[in-house]
């Protein structure tokens, strides 16, 4: 390869990490074409981005984006997996062929400025998703304000049963009897 079309691979991948706050590496040793393909079909669905590179431009690279404490992890054939926010998306999904096809194998990955291990991203595939996280989230900033509503609507039923004992004892009619007799 020449040194212009190496200059223009490292300066793609630059822009392809720079920004993105989750990357995963895993080696393909062994992955035929038509695991290659579904594999990156669905990275596509998922909107997450498969690179891979010659490991000394993908150094390059990630040295001039800040992430090279994840460099180290460069040995023998690489996937370069890159997503703009979600994390859990491209870690189910590395784990699902992990688990299925035995590829990719799970390397290292680097989340949010931290360096994470093949068991972090395992864990990480675990989680439910972000939308879900959200919707679990928000229900429980829900619940206190539905409880609160229905306590306090139990305490008005009491208080009206209240009256309207008080008022039977005291022999007059009960609360709302009179309104409804005029």
């Amino acid at each position: 390869m020449e040194k212009r079309q190496k200059e223009v691979l490292i300066q793609e991948l630059t822009e392809d990490l720079r920004g993105n706050a989750v990357v995963f590496l895993g080696d393909f040793t062994g992955m035929d074409v038509e695991t290659a393909t579904e594999l990156r079909k669905r990275f596509r669905e998922a909107g997450v981005r498969c690179r891979v590179a010659k490991n000394t431009l993908a150094r390059r690279a990630m040295d001039e984006v800040g992430l090279g404490s994840l460099s180290g992890f460069l040995t023998g054939p690489n996937a370069i997996v890159i997503a703009e926010r979600d994390p859990g998306a491209a870690a189910k999904i590395m784990v699902e062929f992990e688990k299925q096809k035995n590829t990719p194998k799970i390397r290292a990955g680097w989340v949010d400025s931290a360096v994470m291990t093949a068991t972090d991203i395992r864990r990480i595939a675990e989680l439910p998703s972000r939308d879900v996280l959200l919707a679990q989230i928000a229900a429980g900033f829900q619940a206190p304000v539905s409880g609160l509503a229905r306590l306090l609507n139990e305490l008005l039923r009491r208080f009206v049963a209240t009256l309207d004992a008080v008022a039977k004892e005291r022999g007059g009619a009960p609360a709302g009897a009179t309104e409804a007799a005029e």
